[in-house]
């Protein structure tokens, strides 16, 4: 259905609504382009289908083009369709987020966990005490636990509710301390304090880390209760001889809180705890990099402090350990930084200290500007120092972000250079400038030097010359070539003067000996081009034909490059053929072989004699291909002359004078094939001759060819009807191909049925009588495992709105059969939203009265049907009926289970509901399956779910409260429901 996509909007939109109807799902790449071009309207329409359509408006991301009817409809579904819920916030209009909280508190079992932020925004106390109930329940894994990264987006009270049942009530995390603790930051702090204090004084530093981590985050979770600073600041000052790591977790707690808590009054604590960090012998890069990061993120609190301390530490770390540092700064911040950041640089700078320097200029990117003077440090460590890398990332960060000052030091920075052989950094310095900016004229100048110089990295230079200063690299060229000779072997050298400066190439074209820097002197030279001669002159595609004859007459020359010769030959514009003819009858067969292959390449037909001739001898299974080229734009006429020439005695010679014959689609060449038909072919040339019948199919003689070919001796013959193209056929000419397909799938032999079969849905023959369809739905019956998978396939694929009752028959025939029916119904069924809808249809029948509602034996597979068949209550009506019935016995209970899981889980409670009130201890069975999935992980545990569980475990039948026995819900759930 990607055509849906190619339609106007309107149009489209049409045809989808019509698939709809007839429940056939869209295609996916449609419904995105009709989604992208009209949001509500696709939503409207897709909205009043089943929701098995809804993954399909995943693609509907244009949240603000959405109403309000819209939005509820898709949020009472799926939520997660939208993308997290605080992005939804930030893209949806501002009227649109009271209907988002509103629709999502409607149906908080659905997505629990993703509504999480949304219960803040819950005005009305009851409201928001009334979803939080629910979602408390909902978001739980099976253990009762909800992760904290849910929790932390509660309401306070809310958030402080669920820290103490995680820490007090949910018996799972009893022995899991480091993860129950983690609910402690969100207590207050006394509360917390209590709860952790134990933990506190862990001999085990990671076990400390764990609790000073859950306590020292809980002020950053409140940042409108300041009076919780004070008492975290205190516990970090009093553990100034931690371990490193205990230390590095306290830090990077601290640097958690937003920024706006830190004030002056918090800027001696956190002086003394960057002091007692840069004293710690142990202090690792991690730490120390979250010391540096908590310094910046406190920088608004007194920036003259934070500055003076900020160059303390570089200067004493003796390096940049935040990549990031200048972009966490502000402008504001930067300058009042600036004496400190420049008084530290101008003393790394002395101590050559280039690699801290650069990564301080790195860090504050564009705002180094900021700080006036950084750059004239930057330049003299690169203009002072040995290190060649080092001048080049300077240069590059120069020319990247204080361009003026590059400017201005390029000249001197480049004769340096040239004067250490730092040629590789000239041309790494240009290649890395921004593209589309043009080369400094300097820079230019100096990859011309380096160019001409012709050393090691002169292809480099040309090469970056070519593609980011083409004028330039044009005017130099003959320079170069005049230099050495030899630049011609230099890839980008050779290339441009083949397409842009042909004027050059004159004096290599002949195979010269060529000497120089690149080349020894001891060999001629050819150019490698393959293509693009219509560049040059008469003269220069000549010139070259010489030096390419000339190799090919080398018998010592190796194959590989006689071969590349040869096909040289046959692609120049304006050169004779007269030398590549010749090679027709050389000796070496390779070379024999490639001149006849490339010979039909001659724009003007010169070798189309040759090729006649070589049909004669053991060449024509080669030269017979060459001629198909060679024929093109020939009269047909002459190509029937020639062809009438050809002898036919070779195999590989017939099938190509037959594939010809029928492309040129003449009556004379019609004529010539079924002459050749009256006569005894090999099978591959008649089943080329069946090939080229295909582009006479409305004439008569054909079908009977091919009446002859289906009910011949050759069943590879027979499946070649298969292949005729349908779509070019009549009505009648199509009932008539359909009926030679019936006819193959009567064959007796299996391998041309069963390739038939597995063409069968992709023949574009429309079978208007069902003749075909009815061969098809015949082999349901084979013997034969593959060939009944096949031919479900085929009816599957092949079976429209009128076949249903058909279909069902050829289902209902099969029953007797039990390895095929189980053969067939395996290929048969798939998930629902996956059956095609007369399958579908056929199925329903079968467990609606049908041969599978006659025979317990046939239980399993009918409750695999009605699965498919049924919608979920229906199904679960179903399962009730067969369990009344004695239906349900081991084998078709396991199949009931593994049905009921496949289930949308939201459909759990209405199934389970049903079940459990069924007569039947195996429906009931069911129930409790139903009851335990519903459940699980992201729904958790109600008290009406615990109700049902305690009366599964009092059934009478021990089928169900056996198994009862053995599902565990949380304990702490559990004795609370004792309790009451």
């Amino acid at each position: 259905m990607a055509w849906l996509a190619e339609r106007t909007p309107d149009v489209a939109e049409t045809l989808l609504a019509l698939l709809l109807e007839r429940g056939i799902p869209p295609d996916e790449h449609a419904v995105r382009t009709l989604v992208k071009h009209r949001p509500v309207r696709m939503v409207a329409l897709l909205r009043k289908r089943s929701p098995a359509f809804l993954p399909h408006l995943l693609f509907a991301k244009s949240l603000a083009s959405l109403d309000a009817e819209s939005l509820t409809w898709i949020v009472q579904r799926d939520p997660t369709l939208l993308g997290r819920a605080e992005d939804v916030l930030k893209e949806l209009p501002e009227p649109l987020h009271a209907t988002l909280t509103e629709a999502w508190a409607a149906s908080v079992e659905r997505a629990p966990a993703w509504g999480t932020p949304l219960i803040a925004r819950i005005v009305d106390p009851a409201l928001r005490e009334g979803v939080y109930a629910r979602w408390t329940v909902g978001a739980r894994t099976r253990d009762g636990v909800i992760a904290p990264e849910y929790v932390r987006h509660l309401p306070v009270a809310l958030r402080e509710r669920e820290a103490r049942r995680h820490l007090d009530e949910v018996v799972a995390l009893g022995t899991r301390a480091e993860a129950r603790f983690s609910y402690a930051r969100f207590l207050p702090w006394d509360e917390a304090l209590g709860a952790l204090r134990g933990t506190l004084g862990h001999p085990d530093a990671a076990m400390r880390g764990v609790a000073l981590s859950a306590l020292l985050a809980l002020p950053g979770l409140r940042p409108d209760e300041p009076a919780w600073v004070a008492p975290a600041l205190a516990m970090v000052l009093a553990r100034k001889n931690e371990q490193d790591p205990v230390r590095g977790v306290m830090l990077q707690a601290l640097v958690e809180w937003p920024r706006r808590m830190w004030r002056a009054e918090h800027t001696e604590a956190l002086g003394r705890m960057l002091r007692d960090a840069l004293d710690a012998a142990d202090l690792s890069m991690g730490t120390a990099q979250s010391a540096e990061r908590l310094l910046v993120r406190a920088f608004s609190a007194d920036p003259a402090w934070a500055a003076q301390w900020l160059g303390t530490f570089l200067k004493e770390r003796g390096r940049i350990l935040d990549g990031g540092l200048g972009h966490r700064l502000t402008d504001d911040e930067v300058r009042r930084a600036a004496p400190y950041l420049l008084a530290l640089a101008k003393s790394w700078a002395e101590r050559e200290r280039g690699g801290p320097l650069l990564q301080l200029a790195a860090s504050l990117g564009k705002r180094a500007t900021l700080v006036p003077g950084l750059s004239d440090w930057l330049v003299s460590v690169r203009d002072t120092g040995p290190d060649n890398r080092l001048a080049l990332a300077l240069t590059a960060w120069l020319s990247r972000e204080d361009r003026p000052r590059f400017a201005s030091t390029l000249a001197a920075t480049l004769r340096r250079w040239r004067d250490r052989g730092w040629d590789d950094e000239v041309v790494a310095l240009a290649g890395a400038e921004k593209p589309g900016l043009p080369l400094h004229r300097e820079l230019v100048e100096e990859l011309e030097r380096v160019a001409l110089r012709l050393g090691k990295p002169s292809g480099n230079a040309l090469w970056v010359l070519r593609y980011r200063a083409v004028k330039d690299f044009d005017r130099m060229l003959p320079a170069l070539l005049k230099r050495d000779e030899s630049a011609i072997a230099i890839p980008v050298v050779r290339e441009f003067l083949h397409r842009r400066r042909q004027d050059l190439l004159g004096p290599y074209l002949n195979a010269p000996v060529i000497t120089g820097q690149f080349a020894t002197g001891a060999t001629h030279w050819i150019l490698p081009f393959d293509s693009g001669f219509f560049r040059w002159t008469v003269e220069q595609n000549r010139a070259y034909s010489r030096a390419l004859e000339r190799l090919c007459a080398d018998m010592e020359r190796d194959t590989p490059s006689v071969l590349a010769a040869v096909t040289r030959m046959a692609a120049l514009d304006w050169a004779p053929m007269d030398a590549l003819l010749a090679l027709a009858n050389d000796k070496r067969p390779a070379v024999q072989e490639r001149a006849l292959r490339v010979m039909a390449r001659c724009d003007q037909g010169q070798g189309v004699p040759t090729l006649l001739g070589a049909l004669e001898d053991s060449r024509a299974r080669i030269a017979i291909y060459g001629l198909r080229r060679a024929f093109n734009g020939m009269p047909v006429t002459r190509v029937l002359s020639l062809l009438a020439e050809v002898p036919l005695t070779k195999v590989t010679v017939a099938k190509e004078v037959v594939r010809l014959l029928g492309e040129l689609r003449s009556d004379a060449g019609y004529e010539r094939l079924l002459e050749l038909d009256a006569k005894p072919l090999h099978r591959d040339v008649r089943i080329a001759l069946l090939r080229a019948l295909w582009d006479h199919l409305d004439r008569e003689p054909t079908w009977v060819v091919f009446e002859r070919a289906v009910t011949g001796e050759d069943a590879i013959m027979a499946s070649r009807v298969g292949d005729i193209p349908a779509d070019r056929l009549t009505e009648a000419l199509d009932a008539r191909l359909s009926g030679l397909l019936a006819k193959v799938l009567a064959r007796p032999e299996p391998d041309a049925r069963i390739d038939l079969l597995r063409r069968a849905a992709w023949l574009s023959v429309k079978d208007r009588e069902r003749v075909f369809l009815s061969a098809c739905g015949a082999r349901l019956a084979s013997p034969y495992d593959d060939e009944v998978r096949a031919a479900m396939g085929a009816l599957v694929y092949r079976a429209d709105e009128r076949d249903v009752t058909l279909f069902e028959r050829m289902l209902e025939a099969v029953v007797r059969d039990r390895r095929a029916l189980s053969v067939a119904m395996d290929a048969l069924l798939q998930p629902r939203d996956r059956m095609r809808p007369v399958p579908l249809q056929a199925v329903y029948g079968l467990v609606t009265g049908g041969p599978l509602t006659k025979d317990p034996c046939l239980a399993t597979l009918r409750v695999r049907c009605a699965a498919v068949a049924l919608g979920p209550p229906a199904f679960a009506i179903h399962l009730d009926a067969m369990g009344q019935e004695g239906w349900l016995h081991a084998d078709a209970l396991m199949a009931a289970q593994v049905a009921v899981s496949n289930l949308p889980v939201e459909t759990m409670d209405d199934v389970g509901r049903r079940l459990a009130r069924s007569s039947s201890p195996e429906a009931r069975r069911l129930a409790l399956h139903c009851l335990v999935r519903d459940a699980g992980d992201g729904r958790g545990w109600t008290e009406e779910r615990l109700e049902k569980l305690t009366a599964f475990q009092r059934d009478a039948a021990p089928l169900v409260a056996g198994a009862a026995q053995f599902v565990f819900p949380p304990r702490e759930m559990v004795e609370a429901s004792e309790e009451k």
